[in-house]
């Protein structure tokens, strides 16, 4: 039946997504990336630069932020590391403080399953295999090796996407059989744009705003390396949910082995759950809940699919595949239920159905570019592209403009 293939071509799909993580990963975070980045180089290109040079210089931009926020924390953190067996030991101390009321149930358990244990009496032809694992340094040296290829990878990919984004987007958007769905594909495309980035840029702000006040609270209570605290918890805070949970048992841990009591221990996290829950429910609301609300059991479904399919990264940029997603479900009528469903409509905007079929004439149209970027007549042309003609139309009709 239809019900079974689609389960079928569902779990297909998820088996090729973990397949083939090392190759489809880059390219979807440097697709990401690559919509995020184009109003910057849109506006790079405003000066008069070339396409490829103008991507370049996003790049490095980009780059140079990202080098500077990650050598912010990996100094403090290498310098935590250095301590990590003193303040595991520290941490341990504490942990078992809380254990101590629990200390009767534990002992119970243990004799239950001393019970339950039968023992084995070895047999003369018997034999001890030990499988020998790869050293701690071999596997580091091949993790970073994978992460330095990757990265690589992302940023030519990401590079290519940016120099060639007009391109595609004129051809797809010229290739489409009708007006109705021209304006479409036109509106898609400056949607995803301009949601996503928009949507990125707000929450990074949010984040560091988040970051800053959980480093002020840390130095506050004496925690050591306020700064790096306040970095973990702008950048896990792009995770939703999943991110500010890790981070309350990090600055749990942190506490357990900085401070001598179990009260003083918990001030961090209760601090960083203060500062968290003000973003979630006052800020949040407040600057993003006007442009777009998205349905939280949304979120947690597809943020834990793509950390599911592609760990951690997969969480980072589940997210901006979310909102691409709902943008395309907005504009396509089969699927605005599904967006719907997502979370509300992006903003209120005239939809493709109520728009004439027809074209006015050039010179009744003032400004044509926010319905869709001068798609609008045959033989009109989008960056320089010849559109194909459409099918014959009936007689225009006066109008004042575009709905």
């Amino acid at each position: 039946t239809a019900v079974c293939l689609s389960i079928l071509a569902a779990l297909a799909i998820c088996i090729a997504l973990n397949a083939g993580q090392t190759y489809l990963l880059p390219i979807a975070v440097a697709l990401v990336f690559a919509v995020i980045l184009a109003p910057l180089c849109s506006r790079i290109e405003w000066f008069l630069i070339p396409r490829a040079l103008a991507a370049f210089f996003t790049l490095i931009i980009a780059g140079g932020i990202a080098y500077l926020a990650f050598s912010l924390i990996a100094q403090p953190a290498s310098r935590w590391m250095g301590d990590a067996p003193q303040l595991i030991q520290r941490a341990e101390k504490q942990l078992r403080k809380l254990q101590e009321p629990l200390k009767p149930i534990t002992d119970i358990s243990k004799e239950v399953q001393d019970l339950n244990i039968v023992p084995s009496t070895p047999t003369p032809a018997s034999r001890t295999v030990v499988v020998q694992q790869p050293g701690l340094a071999a596997s580091v040296i091949a993790s970073v090796q994978t992460a330095v290829v990757q990265t690589g990878f992302i940023f030519i990919l990401c590079y290519f996407f940016l120099i060639t984004r007009g391109e595609f987007r004129m051809k797809f958007i010229a290739f489409q059989p009708t007006l109705r769905e021209r304006v479409r594909a036109a509106r898609v495309f400056r949607d995803v744009e301009k949601r996503v980035a928009g949507y990125i840029v707000t929450f990074s702000m949010i984040n560091v705003v988040v970051g800053v006040g959980t480093g002020l609270a840390c130095w506050q209570l004496g925690l050591p390396e306020p700064l790096m605290w306040g970095g973990l918890a702008a950048m896990f805070n792009f995770i939703p949910f999943l991110g500010p949970a890790i981070m309350m048992g990090l600055l749990g841990l942190a506490g357990l082995a900085t401070f001598d009591t179990l009260v003083e221990a918990s001030f961090p996290v209760l601090a960083f759950m203060s500062i968290s829950f003000l973003e979630a429910n006052l800020i949040t609301p407040t600057i993003v809940g006007r442009r777009m609300t998205l349905n939280p059991l949304a979120i947690i479904l597809v943020v834990s699919f793509w950390i599911w399919i592609w760990g951690p990264i997969g969480g980072v940029i589940a997210l901006p595949l979310l909102i691409m997603f709902k943008v395309i479900c907005d504009h396509t009528p089969a699927l605005r239920v599904v967006g719907a469903l997502i979370g509300a409509p992006l903003e209120r905007t005239a939809k493709v159905d109520e728009i004439i079929p027809v074209a006015p004439p050039p010179a009744i149209i003032e400004d044509p570019t926010p319905l869709m970027d001068g798609v609008l007549t045959d033989g009109a042309r989008v960056d320089g592209a010849l559109l194909p003609p459409t099918e014959p139309q009936p007689p225009l009709r006066p109008a004042t403009g575009i709905a």
